[in-house]
């Protein structure tokens, strides 16, 4: 059986953070990353068929990342999706896990989300 890249996209509008994220993530795992500055854009290519799409929670202008969030679950339902945000309210957390999130990780410490991250991915991986 062949070893196939799994598609990520990610979802972040301050650049350097993205550049970040996928340079990280490239050095990780075998993945095929795609970028967008806006959930309108990662929502029109949906039909790319990612494998996993990590959500900054917080995007400037358009859509927001719960907004988007609820278009591409509806969308998308078994596509896992990770929130990531600057946001530490547990409520807003719980909400949306509750909604169906596959996970919920706060971006406040780069290190420590980069390896929860990094965590979550591996379980989304291993089971596909």
């Amino acid at each position: 059986m062949a070893y196939s890249q799994t598609r990520l996209f990610i979802v972040e509008d301050n650049f350097l953070y993205s550049y970040m994220l996928e340079a990280t993530l490239k050095e990780y795992g075998n993945f095929k990353i795609t970028s967008f500055a806006t959930a309108e854009r990662c929502i029109e290519m949906l039909g790319n068929k990612p494998d996993l799409i990590i959500l900054d929670y917080h995007l400037n202008g358009g859509m927001n990342g719960l907004e988007a969030f609820k278009i591409i679950h509806q969308k998308t339902p078994r596509v896992p999706v990770i929130i990531l945000s600057s946001q530490t309210d547990v409520q807003v957390a719980a909400d949306i896990l509750h909604k169906g999130a596959y996970d919920y990780i706060e971006k406040k410490d780069n290190i420590k989300a980069l390896e929860k991250l990094k965590a979550a991915i591996l379980k989304v991986t291993m089971r596909n």
